[in-house]
C-alpha cells in the first residue's frame, strides 16, 4: 500500500464530511437574502464569526477523528504487516459502519450549537426578535443540508473505497451493533432531503424578507429571485444525490445480475462484491454462499462420478461362460455409489479338482460412499484371499478377520454369500455370512428351496467361523437367484414392498427361460412395481440356470436394468 492509499483510506470520510459543511454553508448563504443588523455593526459580526466559526469546526474536526482513531490504527498497523484486514476487531468495523449516522448527530449539534450562540450573541445586543429567529434558521437549515449531503456522501465513499479494504469477503451483515443503512432508510433521507428541506428552506426565505420594512414590489421581486436560485439550487443537489443513491444501489443490482446469470451458464467463479449492509448486501452475501455451495456440489458430483465408474470397474464386466451353467447377473445402485456387491472368482481347494467358479453377492450395511468403499475393501481381501489355497468357509474365516479389525469400531458390517456349482455332479457347495439364502428352484418338483446356514455377518466378530454348507441332487433346468434384499424390500408410491412371493411367481413363471431372460424380467418387473418412486437400496442378482445345453453368451448388463438405472437416476 502506497502513502497515497493510505491517506486516501484514513481520511476519505473526514474530507467528505467537511465537504458536506462546506456545500452546505455555501448554498444556505446563496439562498438567503442579505439582511441588515440593527445593532451589531458589520465589522463586530464579522470578528466574531472569524473566531466562533473556526472553533466549532474545530471541534467537528476533533469528535470525527477521536471518532476514526481506532480505524487509523488499524490502517497504520495494516501498512506495517501486523494486521490483516479482513480480520478487523468488530470495535473498527462497527465504528466504520455506524460512521455515516455519526455524521449526521455531529453535524446537526454542530449547526444546533451555533445556531445557538448566534441567537444568544444577538439577544445580548438587544436585536430584535425577527434577527434572532432568522438567525437561529439559517444555522439550523444549514445542520439539516450537511447531515443530508454527510448521509449520502460518506455511504458512498465507505461502499467505493473503505468496504472493498476491510470488507473483502462480504459478511457486512454480520458485524454486530451496527445500525442498518437499509433501502427504506435511504429511500427516506432521500424523500427529506428532496422535499423537507426545500420546504423549510423556502419558509426561512419568506420570512426573512416578509420581516423587513421595504417597499413591497421590491420585497415581491427579491422573493421572486431568492425563490428562483433556492429551486435551481436545490435541483441541482437533488440531481446529485440522486445520482448518488442510484449508483449506490444499481451497483449491487449489477453484480447480482451477472453473478446470476454465470451461474445459469454453469460458471460457479464469480463473487459479488459486497459493500453495504443493507438488504442488497445479505442478498449478495447469500449469493456468494450459495455459488461456493454450488461449486462444491459440482466437485463434489465429479468425484461422485469418478467414484462411480471406478466401482462399476469393480464389478464383472461381463456374466462367464462355463460348460453347462448359464449365469446372468446386474447390480443397480441408488446412489452414484452403492455397497452391493457381486463377483465372479475362480479359486483354489487345494486338491486336484481344479479351480472351480464362485459366484460371490454381498451388501454392505447402509449405501453411498462409506459402503462403496468397505465394498472395494472387501473385493480385495476375497480376492487375494481365494487365490490361497483353501475352501469358501477358510477363505471367509480370514476375510472376516481381517475386516473386522479394520471396521469393528465403525459399526459397519457386510453381508456375503458364495456358492460354487458342479453341473456335471449336480451338486452346490455354498457359504453364508448373514446374507439372505440363495434361492434354489426345482422345475421337475416345482418346489422352491432355501439355501440357508449359520454364519454371522462379515466385520462383526474377528473370531467367527463359517461352515461349507452342501446339497447334491441338482436336476438339470435348476434355477439359483443370489440376491440383496433391494429386491424384494423395494417400495411402490403406497408403501407397499415387492416382497419374495413376487420373485418366486416370476421365476416360475419364467423357468424355461434363460438366466439373462429371467433376470432382465425381474429388473422389468421391478421397475414397473416401483413406478415414479425413488429407489432407496441398491439392487443386485445373480441367476444360475443349470443346463448342459446352454451355449456360450455375451453378457450385456441386461438391458432392462440400464434402463431401470437411468431411469432412476434420472427421478434422483
Amino acid at each position: 500500500m502506497t502513502a497515497r492509499q493510505r491517506f486516501n483510506l484514513k481520511n476519505r470520510m473526514l474530507v467528505g464530511n467537511v465537504t458536506a459543511n462546506l456545500v452546505a454553508a455555501v448554498v444556505i448563504i446563496n439562498l438567503v437574502a442579505p439582511f441588515e443588523l440593527t445593532v451589531v455593526t458589520y465589522w463586530q459580526f464579522v470578528r466574531i464569526q472569524a473566531l466562533s466559526s473556526p472553533i466549532l469546526f474545530l471541534l467537528g474536526f476533533l469528535a470525527f477523528v477521536w471518532y476514526e482513531r481506532p480505524m487509523r490504527r488499524y490502517i497504520e498497523r495494516h501498512h506495517t504487516g501486523r494486521a490483516d484486514p479482513s480480520e478487523a476487531p468488530s470495535q473498527v468495523l462497527r465504528r466504520l459502519l455506524n460512521e455515516p449516522f455519526f455524521a449526521v448527530v455531529l453535524d446537526l449539534t454542530i449547526w444546533i450549537l451555533a445556531a445557538g450562540f448566534w441567537t444568544t450573541f444577538f439577544w445580548q445586543k438587544g436585536e430584535p426578535a425577527y434577527i434572532l429567529r432568522r438567525t437561529f434558521l439559517i444555522n439550523l437549515n444549514i445542520g439539516l443540508i450537511t447531515s443530508v449531503i454527510a448521509f449520502f456522501l460518506l455511504e458512498h465513499i465507505f461502499q467505493k473505497v473503505l468496504a472493498p479494504f476491510f470488507f473483502p469477503h462480504g459478511r457486512i451483515y454480520e458485524v454486530p451493533g451496527t445500525l442498518r443503512i437499509s433501502i427504506r432508510v435511504r429511500l427516506a433521507a432521500l424523500l427529506f432531503a428532496c422535499n423537507l428541506v426545500p420546504f423549510f428552506a423556502t419558509i426561512l426565505v419568506y420570512l426573512n424578507l416578509s420581516a423587513t420594512d421595504g417597499d413591497p414590489a421590491d420585497i415581491l421581486e427579491r422573493l421572486g429571485d431568492a425563490l428562483t436560485t433556492n429551486s435551481l439550487i436545490f435541483i441541482i443537489v437533488g440531481v446529485w444525490l440522486w445520482v448518488l443513491v442510484s449508483t449506490n444501489l444499481s451497483r449491487p443490482f449489477r453484480a447480482i445480475i451477472r453473478t446470476l446469470s454465470r451461474v445459469r451458464e454453469g460458471h460457479f467463479d464469480d463473487r459479488i462484491q459486497v459493500t453495504s449492509n443493507d438488504e442488497l448486501g445479505y442478498t449478495g452475501d447469500v449469493i456468494n454462499q450459495m455459488t461456493e455451495g454450488l461449486k462444491d456440489r459440482e466437485q463434489m458430483r465429479l468425484a461422485m462420478m469418478l467414484a462411480r465408474e471406478v466401482q462399476q470397474n469393480l464389478l464383472p464386466r461381463q456374466d462367464p461362460q462355463v460348460d453347462g451353467l448359464d449365469i446372468a447377473g446386474t447390480s443397480i445402485y441408488c446412489d452414484e455409489t452403492g455397497g452391493d456387491y457381486y463377483d465372479y472368482i475362480r479359486y483354489e481347494t487345494g486338491t486336484s479338482e481344479g479351480s472351480p467358479l464362485a459366484v460371490v453377492v454381498g451388501d454392505v450395511s447402509g449405501h453411498g460412499v462409506p459402503s462403496a468403499l468397505l465394498m472395494a475393501t472387501a473385493r480385495a481381501l476375497l480376492r487375494q484371499r481365494l487365490s490361497l489355497p483353501g475352501d469358501l468357509a477358510e477363505a471367509f474365516s480370514d476375510v472376516n478377520c481381517q475386516l473386522a479389525q479394520d471396521v469393528g469400531v465403525s459399526g459397519q458390517f457386510m453381508t456375503l454369500m458364495a456358492l460354487a456349482v458342479n453341473p456335471v455332479a449336480g451338486a452346490i457347495v455354498w457359504v453364508r455370512a448373514g446374507h439372505d439364502p440363495a434361492i434354489l428352484y426345482d422345475p421337475q418338483a416345482d418346489r422352491f428351496e432355501r439355501l440357508a446356514g449359520p454364519g454371522v455377518a462379515l466385520g462383526v466378530d474377528t473370531a467367527s467361523r463359517y461352515t461349507l454348507q452342501h446339497r447334491s441332487n441338482l436336476v438339470a433346468g435348476s434355477i439359483l437367484l443370489l440376491g440383496t434384499d433391494g429386491i424384494w424390500e423395494a417400495c411402490n408410491a403406497y408403501g407397499e414392498m415387492f416382497g419374495k412371493e413376487r420373485v418366486l411367481a416370476l421365476i416360475k413363471r419364467h423357468a424355461g427361460a434363460s438366466a439373462g431372460t429371467i433376470r432382465d424380467r425381474l429388473v422389468i418387473a421391478l421397475k414397473d412395481f416401483c413406478g415414479s418412486s425413488d429407489v432407496e437400496d441398491d439392487i443386485t442378482m445373480v441367476v444360475i440356470k443349470l443346463d448342459r445345453t446352454a451355449a456360450p453368451h455375451q453378457n450385456t448388463a441386461g438391458k432392462a436394468a440400464r434402463t431401470f438405472d437411468s431411469d432412476q437416476s434420472r427421478q434422483a
